[in-house]
């Protein structure tokens, strides 16, 4: 089911099925940010990453000396149809909780929530996650949004590009099949400025470990319509898109797909983050038109 949150100046469109935001739109200028899942390129605009980010290596897991198999990459809560928790004028919350279906692939039992505020021209998008067990939740946490590039005729992907808040020189991952790689190296990212193109993520995402940045805009040549996206309290920023696509994704990630090496015990793998018994989780990411 879709849902919408709409003032004088943006509309914003949610699906049901993995809270995923579907819209986000410009009221003033009619133009839509966010991408408009051509199934040619890539069928999702902006899914939740839960309970794990990337690839599972041989697609499984162990915990407590128990093998977990899952083969979808980025967890599972995106599959999943949300219930609406609370709402009102400028908000909408949605939750997804731990069942029994779940726990044969996560043994955990957990409510995720996913909360959309508009104000003005901004989108808050809050994440909040309840660890109900009886002993520490192991997971990790990502989100995927895609927008538009271009918003308009007459401008081309080439004409973009992002624009980090700060001097950037953090470590950039590479990939191996679809897991990290643990030999080959990249020279460390450098400067403010990615350029993108068609062909900018061609050897799949660019991936930054422990940015200097909380904030990275996407902007264009032509004019001054762009998205500043702010970030804060993430481990990863990754950029992608499918080569060809006229989309690219802002996706800051606490988790990270498998390294080729790793041992599959989940208290090991990377990224991975930890949430002691009745304890409470949160982050947020402020989305603005400009």
């Amino acid at each position: 089911m879709e849902y919408s949150l709409k003032n004088s100046l943006m509309e914003i469109k949610v699906e049901s099925l993995g809270a995923e935001l579907t819209g986000m739109k410009d009221l003033k200028t009619g133009k839509e940010y966010i991408w408009q899942k051509d199934p040619k390129f890539w069928a999702k605009s902006s899914p939740i990453l839960f309970p794990f980010v990337g690839a599972l290596k041989d697609n499984r897991y162990f915990y407590e000396g128990k093998e977990y198999n899952l083969t979808s990459k980025h967890g599972f809560a995106r599959d999943y149809e949300f219930q609406v928790s609370d709402q009102g004028d400028d908000y909408l919350e949605f939750l997804f909780a731990s069942s029994d279906e779940t726990k044969k692939v996560y043994p955990f039992d957990f409510k995720l929530y996913i909360k959309y505020v508009i104000k003005d021209k901004k989108l808050r998008i809050e994440y909040k996650i309840e660890n109900l067990g009886e002993k520490e939740m192991y997971f990790s946490l990502g989100a995927h949004p895609a927008f538009n590039t271009p918003v308009e005729n007459g401008i081309g992907i080439s004409d973009y590009y992002l624009e980090f808040e700060k001097e950037e020189t953090g470590e950039v991952k590479t990939f191996n099949g679809t897991l990290i790689s643990s030999q080959k190296k990249i020279k460390a990212f450098e400067g403010k400025i990615i350029n993108l193109d068609i062909n900018t993520f061609e050897n799949d995402a660019l991936i930054i470990e422990n940015p200097n940045s909380d904030t990275v805009y996407l902007k264009n040549r032509k004019n001054s319509r762009g998205i500043k996206f702010v970030y804060e309290g993430f481990k990863y920023i990754a950029f992608w898109n499918k080569p060809g696509a006229e989309y690219v994704c802002l996706e800051p990630w606490n988790g990270i797909s498998d390294f080729d090496n790793a041992s599959g015990n989940l208290k090991e793998k990377a990224g991975i983050e930890k949430l002691e018994k009745a304890e409470v989780y949160y982050r947020a990411l402020d989305i603005t038109i400009l």
